[in-house]
């Protein structure tokens, strides 16, 4: 069995998300609106356009709440790495998705989390730190998978790698706004 706890080097940010870019807040307020009340921690969903298009489902390894688009993109996500590598599926929980609140550190942006557009990914129960140079091989694995269905990498971001977190890209959230009903 792989070690997917093992701490690698992050890559070089020009050898990830090619051709996709992070949905900066003033992105995601024009297309889907404010979703809530900007807080520190979890509120509720106030955007009634938003409640209508979430969705809570079981996307194989565990359940999430998020908007619907992102909710079956994780689906497809999943069951390409259950086909592919099913120990590191077996592996993966979530330590996050749909979470109304300002990103950490900041009074001023929502989080990508509050549109239910944004996960955080654990290897069973270890958590990848927040501005850290390394990554859990098993998240680094996972990357492909979410990249090819149009989820930009947290560790691409410039001033604080997330590893642990992946969101719909702008690219892709520019494609799903319109379908919302």
């Amino acid at each position: 069995m792989a070690n997917f706890h093992e701490m690698v080097p992050i890559p070089a940010r020009t050898d990830m998300n090619t051709g996709l870019s992070a949905a900066l807040p003033s992105t995601m307020k024009k297309l889907l609106g404010i979703p809530g009340r900007l807080t520190r921690d979890c509120s509720e969903i106030t955007n009634e356009k938003l409640k209508r298009n979430m969705a809570s489902a079981n996307v194989g390894p565990f359940r999430v709440t998020g908007l619907t688009p992102a909710v079956d993109s994780l689906t497809q996500v999943f069951a390409e790495v259950k086909t592919a590598i099913p120990e590191l599926h077996a592996a993966i929980k979530s330590a996050g998705m749909f979470c109304c609140r300002a990103v950490r550190g900041s009074t001023s942006n929502f989080s990508n989390h509050s549109w239910g557009t944004a996960i955080d990914l654990q290897i069973e129960s270890e958590l990848d730190e927040l501005g850290s140079k390394v990554v859990q091989r098993g998240i680094l694995l996972l990357y492909p998978f979410f990249h090819k269905h149009g989820w930009f990498w947290g560790a691409g971001y410039s001033t604080r790698p997330d590893p642990m977190h992946f969101e719909l890209a702008a690219e892709t959230i520019r494609k799903i706004a319109p379908t919302l009903k």
